[in-house]
């Protein structure tokens, strides 16, 4: 769990005069060759840059309370934190300053970054020092606000940590010896930072009680009960730690779990509001209907930004949506997120949001970009412009060659992950238009005017109901539009007449902006063989010239802009092909059910059959149908008599069918969705004052186109 440290003042940040500081500094400074020598030693002062870092905070987020080093994981598991030494080994920075931080926990002082030096060749963080947070002088103002219990005294007590040729860091030197009584409340301090609490409360307090206290507890718990009385689908599960913690909750709604039935392709788990460090630590888990509107397919807390704790909010979410795994799964570019996603959803597509990556730039490469005004004119023709990968690999070598950004750590990171997020590479994949390069059409942007920064759980969930009602409100009137209004037509072509017959109102007029596109466009043959005819079609409105292949025999078509397989329907230059092929109607193959008038229309009982494969699925499923048919039956003798006897001969086939599998039956317990779910056998009773209500609620049970691409390719080869 990310810690936030205190950030040291500027004063804080000079060297202390007549402190051995200075020297400190110096013997950095003579072993930068040692420290950075990936080719040739450098000297100092051209690639080496001595700063005091407060973002280097940041690069600690997800650094679990252990340490790499098998011998002192030991002691810790143990209970004994082993002390300090010049020359231990660690695998990362991460690890180094973890196991400081479990020492000055175990001593009872708390610490901060006083210094950092990063590679200018690589970006890399080479030397970092970490003090006893009294490091520095004292304040001389008497008009501070808030004054602090544990006052500045110089301490010289820190830990300087470098990093070796090998990437591993070591311990450089070690200060043992404080100027100052010990205070426990020190270590608190500074990872609270001024809203200090007594060393006590802060000890005890960690997961979603940093975020939430007793009476959001209970709120939150009354607001899941309130929901799961209006509909029993409604679906939560609690994370608890061995001391009965809560560490994180995940709920859906029934009309979340009802529409990830239909629109559950692509889902976007968006970590924006933790990452951006709001007070509530808010995960939506977002996906799109028919509309092109945002859909609510779950809401968690995270209290910890572990992998372990998204990998179990996303199997608690997977479990919610009975076992069926999505197509496509969208999420920041994060380690840890990247590491769960592979852990628990496998078989899936895992992307990046593009306005994410792009969002970073100026973080990682501010200093490029300010001094090189091409540099995104560069980077654009890279991304945007590149048809093949072909292409994309030739430019992104001569961008990173010509900025030097080829040991750059960041930078490295985004071309070995290009799969996962490059326009080229995600030609196949279908997006519906999560993966957005503007905030303005980002999620979070959208839920800006309901949740501020530093809003409370209360006005949090009140925020979240006002969000909720209005994203269902806006998908109810986009539904009656829809089945009430026929779109204007604004051209003759009998695609777009087709087409305002099936797609929902939105889609259509999407669709209807490539309609009108294709006056823009000029087409020319480019080759031709047996089956298969390229053409070139000049895009003067976007000033580019694209690729599209027409297979007459097997009616398939496929556009470089890649336009059906990024938002599931065809572009302007495709339809500009299939209008001079003389065909007539959209071919059905490129018409997606998820955008049109009848995308939430059920399956036949059969595809149903298949779709439900847990056992608790099945119940629910056969509950409902049970329910219609009683309303039916109960209306007249004959049609009771009917439907009884249907009961009667249906549950003695089923009898039979069971005994004669007996053991078949799934290991699975019948449960209810939405009761309580632990892990660990822990229970939940944080709330000894709760009504009687919750004290019932307690003892419930838990639960919780390859051969066009090579034509094309071909063609796109010299177009470099």
């Amino acid at each position: 769990m990310e810690i936030d440290l205190e950030v040291p003042s500027k004063e804080q940040e000079k060297l202390i005069p007549g402190s051995n500081e200075t020297d400190d500094v110096r013997d950095a400074e003579d072993e930068i060759d040692v420290e950075d020598n990936d080719e040739n030693p450098p000297t100092t002062s051209e690639h080496a840059e001595e700063a005091c870092e407060p973002n280097l905070i940041e690069s600690f987020t997800g650094c679990e309370d252990q340490v790499d080093v098998t011998t002192v994981e030991a002691d810790v598991c143990e209970g004994t934190i082993l002390e300090p030494q010049n020359g231990l080994e660690f695998e990362s920075k991460e690890a180094a300053y973890s196991f400081y931080r479990e020492y000055a926990r175990s001593v009872g002082f708390g610490i901060t970054i006083i210094s950092s030096r990063r590679s200018k060749r690589s970006g890399k963080f080479i030397d970092v020092k970490v003090a006893c947070s009294r490091f520095g002088s004292k304040r001389e103002s008497s008009t501070i606000l808030n004054p602090r219990s544990c006052p500045k005294t110089g301490c010289k007590a820190r830990m300087h940590m470098k990093r070796r040729q090998d990437e591993k860091w070591i311990i450089h030197s070690f200060v043992k010896e404080h100027n100052h009584e010990i205070c426990p409340d020190d270590f608190y301090y500074a990872i609270r930072g001024r809203n200090k609490q007594s060393g006590a409360v802060a000890c005890q307090k960690k997961g979603l009680q940093l975020a939430l206290d007793e009476k959001d507890v209970e709120l939150m718990l009354d607001h899941f009960m309130c929901m799961q009385d209006e509909n029993p689908d409604f679906f939560y599960a609690i994370d608890l730690d061995n001391e009965k913690s809560a560490r994180s909750v995940f709920w859906v709604d029934a009309k979340g779990r009802h529409s990830y039935s239909h629109f559950g392709d692509v889902v976007f788990f968006d970590t924006f509001f933790i990452r951006n460090k709001y007070k509530i630590p808010y995960i939506p888990i977002i996906g799109v209907n028919h509309h092109f509107q945002y859909m609510l397919l779950g809401c968690a807390l995270i209290g910890d930004h572990a992998m372990s704790a998204f990998v179990w909010l996303m199997r608690s979410w997977l479990k919610a949506m009975g076992g069926q795994a999505p197509k496509v799964i969208i999420t920041d570019q994060e380690k840890v997120l990247n590491e769960a996603v592979v852990d628990v959803f496998s078989d899936s597509r895992h992307c990046f949001c593009l306005w994410h990556v792009l969002s970073k730039f100026s973080e990682n490469l501010g200093c490029i970009m300010n001094q090189n005004e091409s540099f995104m004119t560069k980077f654009n023709k890279c991304i945007y412009r590149s048809w093949t990968h072909e292409q994309f690999e030739k430019r992104w070598c001569r961008m990173v060659d010509k900025f030097e950004l080829k040991e750059h750590e960041w930078v490295l990171s985004l071309y070995n992950d290009r799969k996962k997020w490059v326009p080229t590479y995600m030609r196949d994949t279908f997006l519906a238009g999560i993966s957005t390069t503007e905030r303005s059409k980002s999620f979070a942007s959208f839920f800006d005017k309901f949740m501020h920064k530093e809003a409370t759980f209360n006005e949090f969930i009140e925020q979240l109901k006002s969000f909720s009602l209005e994203l269902y409100e806006v998908e109810a009137k986009a539904d009656f539009e829809t089945q009430n209004k026929q779109p204007e037509l604004r051209s003759l072509s009998a695609f777009e007449k087709q087409m305002s017959m099936i797609y929902t109102d939105t889609i259509f007029k999407k669709f209807q902006v490539e309609i009108l596109g294709v006056v823009s466009c000029h087409l020319q043959k480019e080759s031709e063989d047996e089956d298969t005819v390229v053409f070139r079609v000049d895009d003067f409105e976007e000033r580019q010239n694209f690729f599209v292949a027409w297979n007459k025999r097997e009616f398939d078509i496929c556009c470089l802009c890649r336009s059906f397989e990024y938002r599931g329907f065809l572009c302007k230059h495709a339809i500009l092909v299939l209008q001079m092929s003389g065909v007539s109607d959209i071919p059905s193959r490129y018409i997606l059910k998820r955008w049109t008038k009848e995308a939430k229309i059920r399956e036949n009982l059969g595809e149903i059959s298949n779709r439900l494969h847990f056992r608790v699925q099945r119940f629910n499923d056969l509950c409902k149908r049970a329910i219609k048919l009683g309303v039916q039956g109960c209306l007249s003798e004959e049609a009771y008599t009917i439907a009884l006897q249907a009961l009667e001969e249906a549950l003695k086939h089923c009898v039979g069918v069971n005994n004669s599998a007996k053991s078949v039956f799934e290991p699975n317990i019948l449960s209810v969705h939405g009761f309580l779910e632990i892990e660990a056998e822990n229970r939940w009773n944080t709330t000894a004052k709760s009504s009687k209500k919750k004290k019932m609620y307690k003892r419930r049970k838990v639960c919780l186109g390859s051969v066009f691409d090579m034509q094309i390719f071909k063609l796109c080869s010299c177009n470099i």
